[in-house]
């Protein structure tokens, strides 16, 4: 059996979504829904153990590892309020040893966790972003600057985060004409859902962390609407021609050990059927929980 990690995992809600300027909104209900399917796996642990059918193997689990950290302080009226909470919130986890797994909220919640990481460590930061979409639009009279569609752009503003330290994979369908100059003179590295499905899940992770064998910390956001709409109704936008779970889960299995901060965005159960987007995303969390608290 591998050594235990003593570092705890904690559950942090971002009940949030106020930058969903253009999606729908609604994803401010995913923190509560993801946790209460994460209780459904958390029952099948038994003596800090628990059994991967897949994997076939039974993993040990730090006692009292899993702890739940509460919801952001959310100030409805403020953006800025509500993000310089989630900072401060995030800052006390990565200073008390606690690995921040945050459950959004659109996609706006990534920069403000993005930022506590660069302001709470030193060196260089990479970011593993799972979307559809390319989240890079400055700013818009529709949108501001801090929707659910700049939260990457906003974190190329921090200085040691570099475009050529994010990988983007799963992107795909249409977007403005603007981004393919954009694009070319960024060097942001871009894996489309197309070329994931042509290649091997194990590929497409080791090409992510060859792109970032220089940087000093890796935080991964991962927005639901990677995922084939079949897959994930429950989200701000559908965007045809997306990722399977397997696929999803395979890299992720591949990446849990070498990420500092990890988000999860735009699960909208108003939108869900069955509760299906919300349940694969606490699988997510279950999985990474497992991983980490085996190591």
């Amino acid at each position: 059996m591998e050594q235990l990690s003593k570092q705890k995992f904690g559950i942090v809600g971002f009940p949030w979504d106020g930058g969903a300027s253009l999606g729908r909104p609604g994803a401010r209900f995913g923190p509560g829904k993801i946790r209460e399917a994460f209780s459904w796996f958390m029952n099948r642990i038994e003596d800090n153990k628990v059994y991967n059918v897949e994997k076939r193997k039974t993993y040990l689990l730090q006692e009292n590892g899993i702890q739940d950290y509460g919801d952001i302080d959310i100030a409805a009226y403020s953006t800025e309020i509500t993000f310089q909470n989630a900072e401060r919130k995030v800052n006390e986890l990565l200073n008390n040893d606690v690995f921040p797994f945050v459950l959004g909220g659109d996609h706006s919640i990534s920069y403000p966790v993005i930022k506590a990481l660069h302001d709470s460590t030193e060196g260089k930061i990479g970011i593993i972003q799972f979307d559809a979409h390319l989240d890079l639009v400055d700013e818009s009279p529709i949108q501001g600057r801090f929707s659910q569609s700049s939260q990457m752009r906003r974190a190329l503003e921090l200085p040691r985060v570099n475009p050529e330290h994010i990988v983007q994979i799963g992107v795909r369908s249409i977007n403005y004409p603007w981004y393919e100059s954009y694009l070319k003179e960024s060097g942001i590295k871009q894996i489309t859902a197309r070329e994931v499905h042509q290649s091997t899940p194990e590929e497409v992770v080791r090409e992510t962390m060859r792109a970032l064998e220089d940087v000093d910390k890796i935080y991964l956001t991962f927005d639901i609407d990677v995922l084939d709409p079949a897959y994930a109704p429950g989200t701000g936008a559908n965007e045809p021609g997306g990722l399977t779970p397997v696929q999803c889960m395979t890299m992720l299995d591949l990446l849990y050990s070498e990420i500092d901060v990890f988000d999860i965005a735009e699960v909208n159960p108003l939108y869900d059927f069955q509760d299906i987007t919300t349940t694969f995303a606490a699988r997510i969390m279950f999985d990474c929980a497992v991983e980490r608290l085996s190591e």
